[in-house]
This record gives structure tokens, C-alpha cells and sequence, in this order.
């Protein structure tokens, strides 16, 4: 155990009252390189409101359950890989920030947690977590202010999935951003065959998704596919797929079609302009 990993919480600001939001980081202290993250975060529903995750400045690169904020008063899943590992103090998982609802003392734990050496077997690290215990006053102390976020998330890139084992067969969209600063609050994306200067004049409509992957509407792979992240303060970042192939195959049948018809009355009309002219 000496070489056990630490989990424990940080609270910002350490005293608020009820109606206060405070910040709650989910902080990871380890000597061994640790590369995966898993378990769910609870709380007292009945004094605490989760009202926003946030995995600004999280050591976890790559999410497999990005957390969320719940419904109903459940706990909060989580689960994500970081390639290379992590090790040092301070690494921060991800933060929520809750609503003190009632006067009293007010508990956040962690529960299921398991943490995975970065040895290349996986093997599983001995774990101390701690709980904290917020004591929530009866007056405001003006509470936790997020700090300004002028900075869009950092480039990220959209890759193709074809796994028969997901959405049934269908092809699919990999991607994730990262924001240092407020956190990725959601995706919006968009499939469309114009060409990129119109999207102004003729917007696409958008469908907004909470993270990845996504299944394409157009499996023919002729529309491009645009994904924006927007980080919580708004700021946003655009990534496209380009399309696989321009035309389908039905299209190029109507083009060659056409094309041949164009050349045979073509080759008709000046038949008989040339006939007339002997």
C-alpha cells in the first residue's frame, strides 16, 4: 500500500451557504504511472444540486463516460483513459460544481473506483480514496465564480468507425476535444453535401450531442461532416470529415446519362448543319 494511489477531493471556496455554488475537484495523487480511470462520484441529493461537470485541465485525455450531471439525484459514472499514464500530485479527474440547496453537513465520495498501472498489463492499483464533507451555512458567502474563458477548445480531429459491433453495422464519427480552461459542454453536429463558402448564406441544421461517437445519417459517405465543440463559456472550435466520394453511384449513372445525351444531340446537330453545308 505503500505505493498506493491517493484520491481525494478539493472544494472551492472550502465554506458557502445555502444557495452558493461550490466547485468540487476529483483530485488523483500517484508514484506509479496510472493510465485508466473508473467510478462514480455521489453526494447528499437532499443539500447538494449538481448544476455542471467541467474536465478543464483533466489528466484523462480520453473519455469513455465523460461525467455528467445526473437526473434525479443519482451518482456520477465515469470512466477514460490517459495514453502514456499520469504520475505526480494534484492531477485533476474532472470537477462538478453543485448548488448548496439546505443548512448542515453535506458528504461527496467516491464509490466503484479502480485505477489501472500504466505496465502494459493493466494491472490494477491500490487505491486510497477520501471523502470530503462540505459544511453548508445558512447565509450565501458569495460562492465559487468561474473564472472568464475567452480561449476556444483546442484542435481536435474526426475520424471514421466502422464496427459492426456498434449502431448496428453503421458507419460512425470518433472525436473528442479538450478545453483547459471551462470544460467541453457539448457537441454540435452537422451533414451536408454544400460546399463550405455557402454554409453562411444556407446554415445546416445542427444536432447537438453531449460526446462521441456519432452514427451518420448519410452512410453513402458523400456529405461532409461538420463538428463543432462548445465549451461552457460558448467558445467553439470546428473540425470537418471530408466526404469519401463526391457523387454516389445512381449519381454517376444520371451524370454519364446526361453527358452522353448532351454529346449525342451535340453530334446530331452538327451532323446536320454539316450535311446542309455540302
Amino acid at each position: 500500500m505503500a505505493s498506493a494511489a491517493e484520491i481525494s477531493f478539493e472544494a472551492v471556496p472550502e465554506r458557502v451557504g445555502v444557495g452558493d455554488t461550490v466547485r468540487v475537484s476529483v483530485i488523483l495523487d500517484s508514484i506509479i504511472p496510472v493510465n485508466a480511470f473508473a467510478g462514480a462520484l455521489s453526494y447528499d441529493a437532499a443539500m447538494l444540486e449538481p448544476i455542471a461537470t467541467s474536465d478543464g485541465n483533466s489528466v484523462i485525455s480520453i473519455w469513455i463516460a465523460r461525467p455528467a450531471v445526473p437526473e434525479g439525484g443519482a451518482s456520477i459514472p465515469f470512466s477514460g483513459i490517459t495514453p502514456g499514464g499520469f504520475s505526480g500530485d494534484g492531477g485533476i479527474l474532472f470537477s462538478v460544481l453543485f448548488k448548496a440547496k439546505a443548512a448542515g453537513s453535506a458528504s461527496v465520495f467516491l464509490g466503484d473506483v479502480e485505477v489501472l498501472r500504466n505496465d502494459g498489463a493493466g494491472g490494477e492499483e491500490p487505491i486510497r480514496a477520501h471523502a470530503l464533507t462540505l459544511s453548508l451555512e445558512k447565509q450565501s458567502r458569495g460562492g465559487y465564480a468561474e473564472p472568464d474563458d475567452q480561449a476556444a477548445p483546442e484542435p481536435f480531429f474526426v475520424y471514421l468507425g466502422d464496427d459492426p459491433e456498434l449502431f448496428g453495422g453503421r458507419r460512425y464519427i470518433v472525436f473528442t476535444a479538450v478545453d483547459k480552461l471551462s470544460g467541453i459542454d457539448h457537441y454540435a453536429i452537422a451533414e451536408t453535401r454544400l460546399p463550405s463558402f455557402l454554409l453562411r448564406l444556407l446554415p445546416p441544421s445542427w444536432e447537438i450531442v453531449s460526446e462521441g461517437p456519432y452514427a451518420l445519417s448519410d452512410q453513402r459517405l458523400v456529405s461532409a461532416v461538420y463538428v463543432k465543440a462548445v465549451d461552457r463559456a460558448g467558445n467553439e472550435r470546428l473540425a470537418v470529415f471530408p466526404p469519401s466520394r463526391l457523387f454516389t453511384g445512381y449519381e454517376k449513372l444520371a451524370f454519364l446519362a446526361i453527358l452522353l445525351t448532351v454529346v449525342f444531340l451535340s453530334q446530331k446537330k452538327w451532323g446536320r448543319r454539316f450535311g446542309k453545308n455540302l
